[in-house]
């Protein structure tokens, strides 16, 4: 497969600490094949990805032909389709979708592809725990299952499937990784460019309830420059505030980046 950008050797020996903030979480950082370079906190555990799994639900997109290119299609938004978020009411593009991690969009897509081919996909990038059952007795998997549900990946499995994105070895085309990198794009660094995707769910308590007394937010993604990658992957878990913790994770992983980047 070819890849998104030219890649290469990395440093070894990255240091960083785990931001204060973080009442526990993990923060990794791997090389462009998704091993881990640097890592603290827990990053063995598997979590709930949340809206980081519109990384490989947009390659599956894009792969079936769901997905066309950053503007196609152009989904209306209809009554019933999930609209907490005052963004996801209005009609939706694949780049809005990254942007504004709009749940419904995902669903639509999901739909189109059925339980079977979603099921392929999930185990052909060998994705977390793969279970996309659901919620228990509810057989609501093909549009729940990575929303604080049934699956599940841990940080380090996130790397090592970021990993086979950016070098290529997912079973999908290389034109098909261009235009998922291409809606993940985020501001650049230092002539690097950067791609990731936020993530936010909660933690389920014995009886199968979300627990929204702690928040489980994501920040994933890669830094790419000619001849070098990184990638890197931040877990939060902390009580909910006021601000969205993703968001949170986001501007920590930004925080540490441009030292990282000096290494390389």
């Amino acid at each position: 497969m070819s890849r998104i950008l030219l890649p290469g050797l990395l440093a070894t020996g990255l240091l960083f600490s785990l931001p204060a903030s973080a009442a526990s979480g993990c923060m990794l950082f791997a090389d462009g094949s998704g091993k881990p370079i640097s890592s603290q906190g827990d990053c063995s555990s598997q979590l709930p990805p949340a809206s980081t799994f519109k990384i490989p639900l947009a390659l599956m997109g894009y792969d079936s032909g769901f997905l066309v290119d950053e503007k196609l299609p152009a989904l209306p938004f209809k009554p019933g389709d999930d609209d907490w978020l005052p963004t996801w009411r209005e009609t939706t593009t694949p780049s809005r979708w990254l942007t504004y991690s709009v749940v419904w969009y995902s669903q639509r897509l999901t739909e189109w592809l059925g339980m079977e081919r979603f099921q392929q996909y999930v185990d052909r990038f060998d994705y977390g725990n793969r279970d996309l059952s659901g919620n228990p007795g509810k057989h609501d998997g093909l549009t729940q299952a990575w929303l604080s549900s049934s699956l599940a990946i841990s940080p380090q499995e996130q790397a090592r499937f970021l990993g086979k994105l950016v070098s290529g070895k997912l079973p999908v085309s290389a034109q098909t990784l261009q235009h998922t990198a291409n809606i993940l794009r985020q501001p650049d660094i230092d002539g690097w460019q950067i791609h990731g995707k936020t993530g936010m769910g909660y933690p389920k308590l014995l009886d199968g309830s979300l627990n929204r007394d702690q928040q489980i937010d994501w920040f994933v993604g890669w830094a790419s420059k000619p001849g070098k990658q990184l990638i890197f992957v931040h877990t939060v878990v902390q009580k909910p505030g006021k601000q969205f913790a993703s968001i949170k994770a986001k501007e920590e992983v930004f925080a540490a980046l441009p030292e990282q980047l000096k290494k390389l």
